[in-house]
């Protein structure tokens, strides 16, 4: 050991102390917060599912304390102060005095597993790049409020008009059935003016966006700053942090041709599952607690001017019970707003999935929600990808199956217009010229809104090979139109090899061109399917990618070792987290010799595995030598096998990371 690392290791341990209160009092919470987690991990095995029940229950009031003081606490005390004293006293002082004798010893044997052939992915398809101002009509406010006020352009003022939900509330308890848009009394409307002063009356909360920003931000660049904000955006609050629109947008089977609802059953039915959901506060009043008083519900019987449905039997009459603007402002709500109010970001969409349990006379029992073509598009348009998958503050979802009992919508991928012209061809029309009408518009929709995406979260759902809405070639299908995403998570989809080895077949060379960050952490694949995944880079897949994070997977020093390969190309190029991978001395030196052909920027996080003192001091060295002497570094090669207790508790801790992960509990 020099001179020059002898004083640098004792001006650290220096440091260490003079800091140990404020590190103490900062990490000591958050080790209460990973406490359950190990203990969750102790009494799993690897094959367990989920967050059982009856740890939620004993999670609750009365039982919490109990659980904090004779659980978390022990658990942290253990976890803790005793990997802090290791890492201040013992682990870098023993990494620095090792590393002399690793150097002049062998490096221990590894085998580089060989990449997955170049040419087994699908190749790139000839496709127009989605219109940058398209897709953002599908984000920004403003095109919500042109389609109520217009555009001067293609929507005029009036085309489309949205109820008051409270309104429409009452009207339902009353038992009275929803007029058409001619015949409704004006307080039923909501005004945009109304609308905007609604909005205005948001609440502050906290902002989970900015939360994830800079959560990122510290994974990707670790420093003191980065670190600060990182604490920092948890006491962050924003007025409307969810920037949600207080417009509510209702998919629903018409049950006759004429009429919707002739009888009010659907409404009833509507009625009585938006007031049962959020432990019966209700839609409502999940709103009212977020700060709009009231909300704007676009149904296409009272927000578009509709024929009158009393000339029916009088074919002449009925088609001209419309004037012709009113029938014109029709056209123009059909053509240029209708994808408006189900693929929107801020706009939360009902499904009403459900039919009446009485029905017309007559009424064919086979058309249900999913067979019907408006429907399908509308559904299918609301799951793009351009809402949020989970809010920061508002307490309920943006996408709601009133058939669900816990206020949301199943979850499936988005449908590639490829997909939606295989399910409108199954599906039944009133009218048949609609077909192609709602093809049209869905491929435009759908081009715009996957073409644009940035950020893509999909988190505990189930990546199933042969499901028929979420298996892994469905996700393939739908990458391959993202051509401007710049983030994917992919956490706790019970990916195995084989899941991934699909995944990566589905993808179209050079597909992903604006991908930086890649997050598959928490999933259940092995050295395989890293090989798979690393293998689509050759095909110029994610070529700007920056950060790949395979944390909290079994994938072994062979798996280490083929991300060494990839590394060495420079994929990716500025950093890879691998923390609690089983990774050991093995797969610590593959890494280490790859980092000097990495990126130059490009840094290494193998936190939590079973690295040895020689495999901790390579990765050191190897950092030091690319980036400079930085504390930080010593962190990235930190374990805690210096204790008898340690690497079972992190490998606890990594299980029961992934149990919660897979159950949906993890929000970014």
């Amino acid at each position: 050991m020099t001179a020059t690392r002898l004083l640098r290791s004792c001006v650290e341990t220096l440091m260490g102390i003079v800091l140990l209160p404020a590190l103490l009092l900062i990490m000591f919470p958050f080790h209460l917060v990973v406490s359950p987690l190990i203990a969750l991990g102790l009494c799993s095995s690897d094959a367990a599912v989920g967050v059982p029940p009856a740890l939620l229950a004993w999670r609750c009031l009365p039982y919490l304390i109990l659980m904090v003081l004779f659980v978390d606490l022990p658990i942290a005390i253990l976890f803790f102060p005793t990997h802090l004293i290791e890492g201040l006293f013992l682990r870098n002082p023993l990494i620095l005095a090792v590393y002399n004798l690793w150097r002049r010893a062998s490096q221990l044997p590894y085998h580089v597993p060989t990449l997955p052939d170049t040419e087994s992915g699908l190749q790139a398809r000839e496709r127009s790049r989605a219109n940058t101002n398209d897709g953002a009509r599908y984000r920004e406010h403003d095109s919500i409020w042109a389609a109520l006020e217009g555009d001067g352009d293609k929507v005029r003022p009036g085309d489309v008009r949205l109820i008051s939900l409270n309104w429409l509330m009452a009207l339902a308890e009353r038992g009275d059935v929803l007029p058409r848009r001619q015949d409704l009394p004006e307080e039923a409307f909501l005004s945009s003016a109304q609308l905007r002063r609604i909005e205005k009356g948001a609440r502050r909360g906290f902002d989970l966006a900015g939360f994830a920003e800079a959560l990122q931000r510290f994974g990707k660049e670790p420093s003191p700053s980065s670190f600060l904000g990182f604490i920092a955006s948890f006491f962050g609050r924003k007025r409307n942090p969810d920037r949600l629109l207080p417009v509510i947008s209702v998919s629903y089977c018409w049950l006759e041709a004429a009429h919707p609802d002739r009888e009010g059953r659907q409404l009833q039915l509507l009625s009585r599952k938006l007031r049962g959901l959020y432990g019966g506060r209700g839609l409502l009043g999940a709103c009212r607690e977020y700060g709009f008083s009231d909300m704007g519900v676009f149904l296409d019987w009272s927000s578009g001017y509709q024929k009158d449905p009393a000339l029916f039997a009088e074919r002449r009459a009925y088609e001209a019970s419309r004037s012709g603007e009113q029938k014109a402002a029709f056209g123009r709500m059909l053509e240029n707003t209708m994808d408006l109010w189900y693929a929107h970001a801020s706009v939360t969409v009902v499904l009403l999935t459900q039919l009446p349990d009485e029905l017309p006379a007559g009424f064919d029992r086979s058309r249900t929600y999913d067979t019907r073509g408006w429907t399908t598009f509308e559904r299918c348009s609301a799951e793009l990808g351009a809402k949020p998958s989970t809010l920061g503050f508002a307490k309920w979802k943006l996408v709601i199956d009133v058939a669900s009992g816990d206020g949301g919508a199943q979850r499936r991928l988005p449908a590639t217009p490829e997909r939606m012209a295989t399910l409108l061809a199954a599906c039944r029309f009133t009218n048949g010229a609609d077909s192609a009408t709602v093809l049209a518009l869905y491929e435009k929709t759908a081009k715009a809104v996957l073409g644009t995406v940035e950020k893509l979260y999909y988190i505990g759902l189930p990546l199933v090979r042969g499901d028929a809405w979420t298996s892994p070639a469905l996700l393939a299908e739908a990458l391959n139109y993202c051509e401007s995403l710049r983030t994917l998570f992919l956490v706790g989809n019970r990916l195995d090899d084989e899941g991934v080895a699909e995944l990566a077949a589905g993808l179209e060379d050079g597909a992903l061109p604006a991908l930086e960050s890649l997050d598959v952490t928490a999933n259940r694949f092995g050295a395989r399917g890293v090989g798979a995944l690393c293998g689509v880079f050759h095909r110029g897949v994610a070529p700007t990618l920056q950060m790949l994070d395979v944390s909290i997977t079994p994938i072994g020093d062979e798996g280490a070792a083929v991300l060494a390969e990839a590394l060495a190309t420079g994929e990716p190029s500025h950093g890879l987290a691998l923390s609690c991978c089983d990774v050991g001395d093995e797969g610590a030196m593959a890494l280490a010799a790859s980092l000097p052909a990495a990126g130059q920027g490009c840094r290494v996080n193998a936190t939590f595995n079973r690295i040895g003192l020689a495999g901790q001091a390579a990765l050191l060295e190897a950092l030091e030598a690319k980036h400079g002497p930085q504390p930080g570094h010593a962190i990235a090669g930190a374990q805690m096998n210096l204790l008898p207790w340690s690497y079972p508790l992190v490998r606890a801790w990594g299980r029961g990371w992934r149990r919660v992960a897979e159950s949906g509990r993890v929000t970014i």
